[in-house]
């Protein structure tokens, strides 16, 4: 599955290999210490790489990922891969691809020698005007028949020398590429995004569960309102979990109680002091049970 020989040797800015001796020699080529060998042909508006390094990390460079005017889609043909960004991290095996969405650089990084196939196409092409961009980066597994099929038209592409087609088969062939990679990219992203989006409004309820629980009036409600998403809305970010959102703020509050309750500092505390401090509101029949179930006045340190 390599391409042609007629490659070129280009160094990579940003790409250092993560031990000291030279990397293994991938199938049908070498890799040099800080190298990686590839293959570059360009359809339109559309770049495609082939490229097959050892172990490496490339961090931070507009090269990889963090360019805001170009989407990058990568499709593992061999071996093994990481992506890290500072909300997200993921591992690539052969067959998997993932699309960069984000703006802030993405991480990439490979323990041993890997192979993959490279799309970049410009974020203005008119197909993709209504591309969400709320994830740095989305995955396909191996069984997304669509990016894997894409990935090996691509990989076909360089391995017959695309070089040298004639200007109209040229022609032909990048709109047929633009076609394939419009609908695999809107595919990836909208699925992606979308379960990246929920998770997202997930954290942000917890976040602003865990700094406001002290808060007597924190309520599903309120947290919706913080949100700006209706009560409804915020229930259907829960569905399927464990705890409703009053459930969670309950919890919270509880457990930081149980937490003040076993401070040494606190020995003089009242539980109604420690209820306050927690954000919970005690009735007379509501108040914690000291030991033997007994209401307390203060709370001495826990046994």
């Amino acid at each position: 599955m390599t391409p042609s020989a007629q490659r070129t040797l280009h160094r990579h800015r940003g790409m250092t290999p993560r031990h000291p001796q030279p990397a293994a020699a991938p199938a049908g080529g070498t890799t040099d210490r800080g190298q990686a060998r590839s293959r570059t042909a360009r359809f339109g508006e559309l770049q495609i790489t082939y490229l097959e390094h050892g172990p490496v990390h490339l961090d931070g460079d507009r090269a990889w990922g963090s360019d805001p005017d170009v989407l990058r889609l990568v499709v593992v043909v061999d071996g093994e891969a990481s992506l890290r960004h500072a909300e997200a991290t993921a591992t690539l095996g052969t067959r998997d691809s993932a699309l960069i969405l984000g703006t802030s650089p993405v991480t990439y990084s490979a323990e041993a020698p890997a192979r993959v196939v490279i799309c970049d196409m410009p974020t203005d092409h008119g197909g993709l005007a209504a591309l969400p961009r709320s994830a740095p980066f989305v995955v396909g597994r191996a069984d997304d028949a669509v990016p894997c099929a894409l990935g090996a038209f691509l990989l076909d592409l360089l391995r017959q020398d695309a070089d040298r087609l004639a200007p109209l088969a040229r022609a032909q062939v990048a709109d047929v590429l633009r076609t394939l990679a419009t609908s695999t990219i809107m595919a990836l992203a909208v699925a992606g995004c979308s379960g990246w989006e929920l998770r997202r409004q997930r954290l942000a309820a917890l976040r602003h569960i865990a700094a406001r629980y002290t808060d007597p009036d924190l309520s599903s409600v309120a947290v919706a309102e913080h949100l700006g998403l209706s009560r409804r809305s915020l229930q259907r970010l829960f569905e399927g979990e464990k705890r409703t959102v009053a459930q969670r703020i309950q919890e919270v509050r509880t457990q930081h109680a149980i937490t003040r309750l076993k401070d040494p500092r606190l020995a003089a505390a009242s539980l109604a002091e420690i209820a306050t401090l927690s954000g919970l509101r005690l009735d007379r029949g509501d108040a914690p049970r000291g030991p033997g179930g007994h209401r307390a006045d203060a709370v001495g340190p826990a046994p």
